[in-house]
C-alpha cells in the first residue's frame, strides 16, 4: 500500500504546534511557533489561547508596547500527546473513533453494540451505525476479523500500530496515522469511457 510522507503526513496542525512548543528551551512568540510548525499564525494563536486558558501555557512577558510581540513559556508539559482544548481552555473529549480504537484494543472480541457502548461518553455517545461503519473499514484494512457464525469482531493484536485511530478518508481510503500508511483503498467508482 501507499505510504504518505512520514515527517508531517500523519500529524495534525495541533500536534505539530504542540511538538514545537515542547521543544522550546527559551520563551517564544506566536510567530516562532508558526514558522517552526508550518501552521498559519491564526491557528497557532487560537491554540495557544486555549492552552493559556487551560493553564498549560503562560505568558512569559506580555507585550510591553504595541508592535512588540508577547512571549510565552510552557507551564505544564502534558507529554507528547497534544492537549485537546477549546479557546476557552475547556477540554475536548477524544473523538468517537479514537475512543472506539482504544476500546477495541482493550476488548479484543466484541459486537458492534458492545463497542459502541464501551466507547460512548454520557455527553458524547457513539451511534451503532457509526460503530458499524468504522468496524467495516477496519475489517477492510486488516485490523478486525469477523468471528465465523456470529456477529462478533476480533481485533488482530499484530495490527496495533499505535495510539492514533485509523482514519477513514473522504476519498474512500483508510489511513493509519501511526505510520502514515494507506492500508485500504476502495476501488474507483465508474469506469473509463
Amino acid at each position: 500500500m501507499a505510504t504518505l510522507k512520514p515527517s508531517s503526513a500523519h500529524l495534525t496542525a495541533r500536534e505539530r504546534i504542540w511538538a514545537v512548543i515542547r521543544a522550546q528551551t527559551e520563551p517564544w512568540t506566536l510567530a516562532t511557533i508558526a514558522l517552526a510548525s508550518t501552521v498559519e499564525r491564526s491557528r497557532v494563536k487560537d491554540y495557544v489561547t486555549g492552552l493559556r486558558a487551560a493553564g498549560i501555557v503562560a505568558a512569559h512577558a506580555p507585550s510591553p508596547r504595541p508592535g512588540v510581540a508577547a512571549t510565552y513559556r510552557l507551564a505544564v508539559d502534558r507529554g507528547v500527546d497534544a492537549p485537546g482544548v477549546r479557546t476557552d481552555g475547556s477540554e475536548v473529549p477524544p473523538s468517537g473513533r479514537a475512543r472506539m480504537w482504544r476500546a477495541m484494543k482493550m476488548l479484543r472480541n466484541f459486537t458492534v453494540a458492545e463497542l459502541a457502548a464501551q466507547a460512548s461518553l454520557p455527553d458524547a455517545p457513539v451511534a451503532l451505525g457509526e460503530a458499524d461503519h468504522y468496524c467495516h473499514w477496519l475489517a477492510r484494512g486488516g485490523y478486525l476479523l469477523a468471528e465465523r457464525g456470529t456477529d462478533r469482531r476480533v481485533f488482530i493484536p499484530g495490527r496495533d500500530t499505535g495510539p492514533k485511530a485509523p482514519q477513514v478518508l473522504r476519498v474512500k481510503r483508510l489511513l493509519d496515522p501511526n505510520n502514515g500508511e494507506i492500508v485500504y483503498e476502495s476501488a474507483p467508482e465508474g469506469g473509463d469511457e
